[in-house]
């Protein structure tokens, strides 16, 4: 890269998750089960991709007790056999020879090796020892960021395994995935699953991608987005950026970042000044309609375009289709949970849906990007649960309580770079007393445990996982683990057995593990381990005696919600009344006394290649498909900050600056600058290796 001249300075405020990037269609492509038939093979072994919730089931080729190759299964109901990248690249990574196999613990001297052993009673005693010096006031003295790539088994185990001795701090990955998604929908409908299944898009006349990028973020869903459009859906996209998605779509609305809300609200006032809703469903059905009713008053057209950049024409057609459409489905995308106006967003979205009667029916619903976790699980753990116990931290105060010096063991088993502003996240584990690391390589996460217990990648254990349309999948254990690596769900039984003797159930496998989650909770009882190994697609989730069949489509299939009283919530005490407002950090915000000196608008985000903070940057095959630290700048505001292609600028913000290569392009609206979230720095893989993004997105979700 050219040197960074003083001009070269991309200063912007608002912090924001987008959509992504994507490569070359024909880099990106993952290889077809027809390249491989003339492949000499052992066996071939039924699995599935832990990277994303799409869940694809796949196959695995074995020849001399290795992979050779990975394809999706044909069969698979949601993906008929396609695949993305990242799943690919899990052959590579599973034999890179910087793969961690032993323990490790830090001394003095450096990085010692130790028994697997040796590194679970260390664990064991650090933990007893905090209960021991805090007898009084032990609980929030050990704190898990939950296991995220092995199974649904292992996050069950750990939560076992400290629930039973009093610690009930749990950091799940979803709170900064779909938590305000998740929150807004267990609140307003009853649960925080994904209330309709993809299948409903072949019904559907209106199909909303409300900041849902699927050809980038979910490749193997486009089948059916593009199967509705064949079947006469009007698909409406809605995102900042032109994208693959983009492509597939009859109406794209760029709205400014941060405005879905307002939106949301200025066609709701056009619905009911023009009595364009259901009035008769919203007395039956709806709880807190005038409170919307009041919410709506100022976002006239005027106002609303005003907020969202769209013209009034724009907002008034796609008010107009919502408005005459019987059949809408609305897919609810990742990128709205990471404002900080979030929760208001999705409220004001349900009440889109709620007004025109489409959340329950054929061909209508919401669907929320990642799913949601299927439920049952508190059901479960209040078998397994210490008397007495307090109620869990979440992340934010369990982030303070570790600044405080207030956290004596850390249980690390998921990235902390996916948290915003990294660097104070980093300092703050640094206080933590004693941080034990299960992960893969020596990444940042490693370097900054005193002990590291390498797991088990995916081809080398067993367990259910989860998927977006509710659906439960198994994987298969393909290979032996090498050296001292464990599964992640034998880790924690054995932590548990350490902590709380013959108390803790003797788990041999993951499957005894799922069969005692299964038949303790109701909602589970025909999820068998038998059906769910024999089907390609995995079974859908919730499903108790009382279903004949599997319950796809919509989770309130007789109309009732599972709220108090079986109606659609939209008053909600704890955010105050229905509303918008600009997100923190925007420099559109008039409170914002820096939105001088940090004036563009930041969207970050990910790329179909990789996933997360992931080892997915260990791959060499990635790293051909990536373009490390680079930001997309619109030719406008390129020229009026005297910049060019190819030049190496810094993107600086509240808490930070990286330096990153300038793309120009039209993509990205005025005024804006977008840049991918997966670049690290502890490998030297080219392509992907680069500065966390997170380092410089502020935490104000945290304050």
């Amino acid at each position: 890269m050219s040197e960074i001249s003083r001009r070269s300075f991309l200063k912007m405020g608002a912090a924001v998750v987008g959509s992504s990037v994507v490569p070359e269609p024909e880099k990106g492509c993952a290889s077809s089960i027809e390249q491989h038939r003339d492949v000499y093979m052992d066996a071939e072994i039924d699995s599935c991709c832990q990277f994303c919730q799409v869940r694809c089931t796949t196959k695995l080729q074995i020849k001399d007790g290795r992979v050779i190759n990975v394809y999706g299964n044909p069969d698979n109901f949601w993906t008929a056999g396609s695949m993305c990248p990242k799943g690919k690249s899990l052959v590579e990574t599973h034999y890179r020879k910087d793969r961690l196999l032993h323990p490790l613990r830090k001394t003095a001297r450096g990085w010692e090796r130790i028994s697997y052993k040796k590194a679970l009673k260390i664990v064991v005693n650090k933990i007893k020892g905090a209960k021991e010096k805090h007898p009084e006031d032990f609980a929030h003295r050990v704190a898990l960021f939950m296991p995220l790539w092995d199974s649904r088994e292992s996050e069950l185990a750990a939560l076992m395994a400290l629930q039973m001795c009093g610690f009930p701090d749990a950091c799940s990955p979803g709170d900064t995935c779909i938590g305000s998604s998740a929150t807004m929908l267990r609140i307003c409908l009853g649960s925080p699953n994904s209330p309709t299944t993809l299948d409903e898009a072949l019904e559907t006349e209106t199909f909303v991608l409300w900041g849902a990028n699927i050809a980038e973020i979910y490749p193997p869903y486009m089948r059916w987005v593009t199967m509705a459009k064949q079947k006469g859906a009007r698909i409406i996209f809605l995102d900042p950026r032109e994208t693959p998605t983009s492509l597939f779509s009859d109406v794209h609305l760029r709205l400014r970042p941060g405005t879905d809300g307002a939106l949301a609200l200025g066609a709701a006032h056009f619905l009911l000044a023009n009595s364009l809703y259901d009035a008769a469903y919203v007395k039956e059905k709806v709880n807190g309609f005038e409170a919307l009713k009041k919410a709506v008053e100022p976002y006239t057209l005027d106002y609303t375009a005003q907020l969202t950049g769209l013209s009034t024409q724009a907002i008034q057609s796609f008010a107009q289709i919502l408005g005459k459409s019987h059949r809408t489905l609305v897919w609810l995308g990742g990128s709205l949970c990471r404002y900080s106006n979030s929760m208001q967003t999705i409220q004001n979205i349900i009440a889109l849906q709620a007004i025109t009667n489409n959340i329950v029916g054929s061909g209508k619903g919401l669907m929320n990007v990642q799913g949601g976790k299927p439920g049952g699980q508190q059901e479960f753990l209040k078998y397994y649960r210490s008397p007495n116990m307090p109620q869990g931290l979440n992340i934010r105060k369990v982030l303070y309580n570790m600044k405080k010096g207030n956290v004596d063991v850390l249980l690390l088993n998921s990235s902390y770079r996916r948290y915003p502003d990294t660097k104070e996240v980093k300092a703050r584990i640094q206080k933590a007393g004693f941080v034990v690391y299960r992960g893969f390589f020596m990444d940042e996460e490693a370097q900054l445990a005193d002990l590291v217990i390498p797991g088990t990648m995916p081809f080398e254990s067993e367990g259910s996982q989860y998927g977006a349309q509710r659906q439960v999948v198994w994987r298969r254990k393909a290979m032996e683990a090498p050296g001292e690596t464990t599964e992640d769900w034998r880790f924690y039984t054995d932590l548990g057995r350490g902590l709380n003797g013959d108390r803790f159930p003797e788990f041999e496998s993951a499957e005894e593990i799922y069969e005692l989650f299964q038949q303790k909770v109701e909602s589970w009882h025909k999820l068998t381990l038998e059906r769910i190994k024999a089907s390609p697609t995995g079974i859908t989730w919730p499903y108790p005696k009382i279903y004949a069949n599997e319950l796809r489509g919509s989770m309130f299939p007789n109309g009732n919600f599972l709220t108090a009283d079986a109606k659609v919530n939209l008053d909600v005490s704890f955010l105050g009344p229905m509303r918008w407002f600009e997100p923190k950090g925007s420099p559109m915000d008039k409170k914002n006394k820096k939105a001088k000196d940090y004036p563009l608008i930041f969207v970050q985000g990910k790329v179909v290649q990789h996933w997360q903070q992931s080892f997915t940057n260990w791959s060499e095959y990635i790293g051909n498909l990536s373009m490390g630290n680079f930001v997309q700048v619109h030719p406008d505001t390129a020229e009026a900050l005297k910049i060019t292609e190819g030049d190496a600028v810094y993107i600086e913000s509240v808490v930070g600056r990286l330096r990153a290569v300038v793309r120009v392009t039209k993509v990205v609206l005025p005024g804006t600058v977008f840049t991918p979230s997966h670049p690290a720095p502890a490998n030297k893989i080219k392509g992907n290796f680069g500065q966390s993004v997170n380092s410089i997105v502020p935490g104000y979700w945290s304050k």
